[in-house]
């Protein structure tokens, strides 16, 4: 098959926060075009992750399209988009399940034959395939349909039906995102030559989101008495897609005393609505908010109001998920849907960065992610520099425009955007998260620089490299591989699952986990989790963030990262990460204070010998139990010294260790009553680490 090499060019432009804004993420470019023909598609619309018919039809040209000759079509790459993380099967043998493609002629004379290329078996396929215009990524399927016998003429019309329901399918399930009309593209081969040529003009297909079935209520976690404070409301759908319609919202007082509107009206094709309310008390507040539109009731997360401002602030972030730029993301919302409808107050996008790939490597074939050896990727010379430009993840035809974006959406005071990248190093390394205080530093590439080579290029102080799922994979990552200037954190929950320690009972084991692949938790032999870190006496404090693929970063199922900073600003977000003033959750807004003696949670110090444990946790539901953990001398792991049931939303206690050890490291954990988007509601405390 001839390979046809088209540029894939990403056009960023500065969203608009009043209203829905998608990026221009690509044109189809520099690309063989024909005239011959007309397509359209119909419906032209769906609804995100609901099934239904589409059926492209194109009426053949002048010239006809001769037996071996064809067209190939090929949907938006939203409309692969899995309800996990991952794309959905497309399939041409059984007519009975889902996602059934088929094709026929008004010419009763030809026979078709109808291909999904590089059709896999897998439920959810999880790899690359090459594009109609020459990209090669996770979220493209192509649809060919050959003339097997005879030939076709002017005005004959083939069909192709994504999900035919004709044999009992229930039809082709929408792609799990929303996203505006983009081009459905048809390629036609005439002669039989596998010459294919892309139609001139091309029909438009939209994907709509569904009616809303969550809604949160989000301020920020601390106030002051008497001052004004920003609240937003956000709904979502079933796929946690903003809804595109009205609403009305009526407010209620939870807790504490406020001044606050009575209702707030939504506006149609934003998904959220802001308001704001002014604290007349010190205590904890929390709203209630009812929709008017829809059966829909939520809490506020809580605000800590006291008479004065604290010297730190707690912030909101995801600080890890994925969008168009990387080979396995697909959308364009990213930074619009994290400040508008997460409501984060800061936030990083990390995709993949990935080695262009020469055309002596395109022509090897199709390759997994990351499957390239060093000497493969190494590639140098004439051969590098004539780069097929693919959109597999960052490299340096990306790199200044991905940065720019992430540049312009910065808003200081408001929303801080982190520049980051995801180098997904193999064994030893294991995937590593960079990130940058402001300016962007160096793009590593996985299999061409080692993790202690890349901190060689790194700045101290302006560099921070973050460990991610190391409870799911790869195997064999080695804690003993370390720099404590660039490694001070560590992933301990994110979408995938958890990465505490070895517990594969746990509801949030990636045993029990649907977001990617079916995974299992590393043995414990291998010594890659969060637990072992420390017993290593690596100092890490915990965060958490959702890896989310598909533009909806900051679900408050999917992990969270609160950071202790003296502004919301890049350097001083940056430097509560470097301090280890953050903690992890799994997406609720729990706050947390930890102290022993005078060590605060993240830090280094001297204790008494029967130390005085303190914990303090304001809650987004009932807590059902904390569990305060200790490793010292002479212990095989951290072990669990105390367990509290408050069952209450706040909770407050002071601990004396009559055994502690110099050198003991504390930490606690928390689990509410009630589940958020079908999973358990934890929070981690970074640990304390004591002087020995």
């Amino acid at each position: 098959m001839a390979r046809l090499f088209g540029l894939f060019f990403i056009q960023m432009f500065l969203l608009n926060a009043g209203a829905f804004a998608h990026e221009n993420i690509y044109r189809i470019n520099a690309l063989p075009v024909t005239s011959q023909g007309k397509a359209t598609i119909s419906p032209d619309k769906g609804i995100a992750g609901q099934f239904g018919s589409w059926t492209v039809s194109y009426v053949v040209g002048k010239k006809g399209i001769k037996t071996g000759g064809g067209i190939r079509v090929e949907l938006p790459d939203a409309w692969y988009a899995g309800l996990r993380n991952s794309t959905t099967r497309l399939q041409t043998t059984d007519p009975e399940d889902n996602n059934y493609i088929t094709a026929k002629t008004s010419n009763s004379k030809v026979l078709l034959r109808t291909i999904v290329e590089d059709e896999e078996k897998a439920l959810l396929p999880k790899w690359d395939r090459p594009s109609i215009d020459g990209r090669t990524e996770r979220y493209v399927f192509v649809v060919r349909v050959v003339v097997a016998k005879g030939h076709l003429k002017k005005g004959d019309v083939v069909s192709v039906v994504f999900g035919d329901r004709t044999g009992g399918s229930a039809g082709y399930l929408a792609g799990a995102i929303s996203a505006p009309s983009r081009p459905v593209m048809v390629a036609i081969d005439q002669n039989g030559d596998n010459d294919f040529k892309l139609l001139k003009k091309l029909p438009e297909l939209s994907a709509l989101p569904g009616a809303a079935s969550d809604m949160q209520v989000i301020l920020p976690s601390q106030a002051v008495v008497g001052k004004r404070l920003q609240g937003r409301i956000s709904l979502v759908d079933e796929n946690a897609n903003a809804v595109d319609h009205t609403a009305v919202f009526k407010l209620y007082l939870k807790t504490g005393a406020a001044d606050l509107p009575v209702q707030v009206k939504m506006m149609p094709n934003r998904g959220y609505a802001e308001f704001t309310v002014t604290p007349r008390q010190v205590g904890v507040l929390r709203l209630r908010v009812r929709s008017g539109n829809f059966p829909l009731e939520a809490v506020s997360n809580p605000v800590v109001v006291t008479r004065t401002a604290p010297r730190e602030k707690i912030y909101w972030g995801d600080i890890h998920s994925h969008s168009h730029f990387s080979w396995d993301g697909v959308g364009d919302q990213n930074f619009y849907y994290a400040r508008f409808i997460a409501g984060l107050d800061f936030y990083a996008l990390s995709d993949h960065s990935f080695a262009p790939r020469s055309k002596r490597e395109q022509a090897q074939g199709r390759g997994k992610f990351g499957s390239f050896t060093p000497a493969q990727s190494a590639e140098s010379g004439t051969d590098l520099a004539q780069e097929v430009k693919l959109s597999r993840g960052l490299n340096k035809s990306t790199w200044a425009k991905y940065s720019a974006l992430t540049d312009r959406k910065n808003d200081p005071g408001h929303f801080v955007t982190l520049l980051a990248y995801e180098d997904s190093m193999g064994v030893p390394y294991g995937h590593r998260n960079v990130y940058f205080r402001d300016k962007p530093g160096v793009l590593a590439y996985p299999g061409q620089t080692s993790l202690p080579q890349l901190w060689k290029l790194l700045e101290k102080g302006n560099a921070l490299t973050i460990p991610h799922h190391t409870g799911k994979m790869p195997v064999g990552i080695d804690f003993s591989i370390h720099n404590k200037d660039f490694e001070r954190n560590i992933e301990i929950y994110s979408g995938h699952g958890l990465s505490e320690g070895y517990d594969p009972d746990n509801p949030l084991a990636f045993e029990h986990i649907l977001f990617s692949s079916d995974a299992r938790s590393v043995k414990p032999s291998y010594g890659q989790y969060a637990q072992d870190a420390w017993k290593k006496g690596l100092k890490l404090s915990t965060i958490a963030s959702s890896d989310n693929h598909h533009s909806h970063p900051g679900q408050p199922q999917y992990g969270l990262t609160a950071v202790r900073s003296s502004a919301l600003i890049r350097d001083s977000v940056f430097q509560g990460f470097y301090d280890r003033q953050t903690y992890g959750t799994t997406g609720a807004r729990i706050i947390l204070d930890f102290h022993v003696d005078d060590v605060a949670m993240g830090q280094t110090g001297t204790v008494n010998m029967r130390p005085a444990i303190k914990i303090n946790i304001v809650g987004t539901d009932e807590i059902d139990w904390v569990e305060l953990l200790r490793y010292q001398d002479g212990d095989q792991g951290f072990n669990v010294i105390k367990r509290w049931q408050p069952k209450a939303w706040e909770a407050d206690f002071i601990y004396r260790d009559d055994d502690h050890k110099p050198g003991a490291i504390y930490y606690y954990r928390v689990r509410q009553k009630y589940k958020i988007r079908g999973r358990a509601v934890m929070a981690w405390s970074s640990p304390i680490w004591t002087v020995k």
